[in-house]
């Protein structure tokens, strides 16, 4: 391959990682507030850290969660449930089955997008009702056309009330296990095996700040009915949205000020060049014969500054961001050998604690989406930013005009962003464009262009009329 050739294709695999990222992110911060269901990420999630067959104090009762509604948390809204697994079967045919057994509040807290039917109400409480999804029709009926139909489930018969559309998007291909879920009343299935208890309970909450207020209410909560809140996994899930959200503000800060420090190197040269101007024609004429000679000159090279310094000042304005860290991981003092000490302690305690533990599956997606947007991150820092730099430090050295390097990153940016909006649509992510990201991208992008084509003229140059 050519050396121009090879120049401009890092050059160009550069912007399409960085301008992919910023789709990207945007997309899965809105994939994570639409896979919460109607209340988005507005809830608290508290998971017994054991099993659903473990009996004992460390799980929630039916009483538990009628006490939950009636006195501490009688004005919000509360979805509970328990995770097994089990056979399945409608006539010859077998299928094994997640079973969730949840009350009816349950779709308020999840995306259940309905294909047939509907799903569990508060009428449904004590009758022999199911709810199953594509992937289970499809298991046990090889269509989906099943509502009415009755399937066999711990010896019982279910009638078939809904069928649950499949997640479809890059989120449900990641999170699919192979086999079909059924959804049936929390109640019947506690009936049905005496010894199982509910391990999930969700809790809507009003309050999105970062004070951890939720937290501390819902742990109050748990109190009040007896239970430990060390014995649960608690999660605020504004405050994992907010953290997924600021993973993109730090690329934009990350991206923007690479750009701030590029447009600061250019300011500072048209700054020297406009010195050295003054100081060579001072030694032949008075400042007033520079003035009328030169004046049309001068002020476009002012002009020049002023407008670096006020895009400077636009880009500090688009990236500054309250950075948020958790309050437990803040200490008194910056210096705080015990504190750190006794951190780590935690965290370790924590997994040997969660030894065993398995995520329902709404902390599942929620990891997911944190694996991808880590990456995403990563990529585009580490991977996109080097290549970029890479490619066009090389396109630099082949001499290239400045004209040419621009229209092609132009180009190039055209093209990534309808690949990556195209790869969104094709893998059923919601298709975000983070406006901001990209604006930042497309000054970082060209100032950095400009600064790299006109360096070596601009440092060549020993006064302010060949600099201009």
């Amino acid at each position: 391959m050519k050396p121009a050739k090879l120049a401009f294709l890092i050059l160009a695999l550069g912007i399409f990682i960085l301008t992919l990222s910023p789709i990207l992110g945007a997309s899965l911060s809105a994939k994570f507030a639409e896979i919460n269901g109607p209340h988005k990420t507005n809830k608290n999630t508290a998971t017994w850290l054991g099993n659903s067959k473990q009996s004992g104090g460390g799980s929630f009762s039916l009483e538990n969660m009628r006490q939950l509604a009636q006195y501490n948390l009688r004005d919000y809204d509360l979805a509970y449930a328990l995770e097994t697994k089990t056979s399945v079967v409608y006539k010859q045919n077998q299928s094994q089955a997640k079973v969730l057994g949840v009350n009816d509040r349950y779709n308020q807290f999840h995306q259940i997008n309905q294909k047939a039917g509907s799903f569990l109400t508060s009428n449904h409480e004590n009758q022999l009702v199911a709810v199953i999804d594509e992937e289970m029709a499809q298991n046990l009926f090889q269509n989906c056309n099943v509502v009415g139909l009755d399937i066999e489930l711990y010896g019982w018969k279910f009638k078939i009330i809904g069928v649950i559309e499949d997640e479809r998007s890059l989120i449900g291909t990641l999170m699919d296990k192979g086999y079909g879920t059924v959804y049936i009343p929390i109640k019947k299935l506690v009936e049905f095996e005496s010894s199982f208890k509910i391990t999930s309970l969700e809790v809507e909450t009003r309050d999105i700040g970062t004070t951890g207020r939720n937290v501390a209410d819902f742990k109050t909560a748990l109190s009040s009915i007896g239970q430990d809140p060390a014995n649960y996994k608690i999660i605020d899930y504004n405050m994992e949205r907010l953290l997924l959200e600021q993973k993109n503000l730090l690329r934009n800060f990350v991206v923007g000020m690479g750009a701030v420090v590029v447009l600061f190197g250019i300011f500072r040269r048209k700054t020297r060049s406009i010195y050295r101007f003054f100081r060579l024609r001072l030694q032949e004429k008075y400042f007033s014969e520079i003035i009328r000679g030169d004046a049309a000159r001068l002020i476009f090279g002012i002009a020049e500054i002023l407008v670096i310094v006020s895009v400077m000042f636009l880009l500090w304005r688009l990236i500054k961001f309250p950075l948020y860290i958790s309050p437990e991981n803040i200490p008194n003092e910056l210096i705080d050998i015990s504190f750190f000490s006794n951190l780590l302690k935690n965290v370790i305690q924590a997994k040997v604690q969660s030894a065993g533990y398995v995520a329902t599956s709404g902390e599942t997606q929620l990891n997911i989406l944190n694996t991808i947007q880590n990456w995403n991150l990563f990529l585009s820092i580490f991977l996109g930013l080097p290549l970029f730099y890479l490619g066009l430090y090389q396109v630099k050295m082949l001499g290239e005009k400045l004209l040419k390097v621009e229209v092609f990153c132009c180009a190039i940016m055209m093209v990534s962003l309808v690949i990556s909006i195209a790869l969104l649509l094709m893998t059923k992510m919601p298709p975000v464009i983070d406006t901001k990201g990209v604006l930042l991208l497309f000054i970082s992008i060209f100032s950095t262009v400009i600064s790299f084509t006109v360096r070596s003229e601009l440092d060549g140059q020993s006064n302010f009329e060949k600099s201009i």
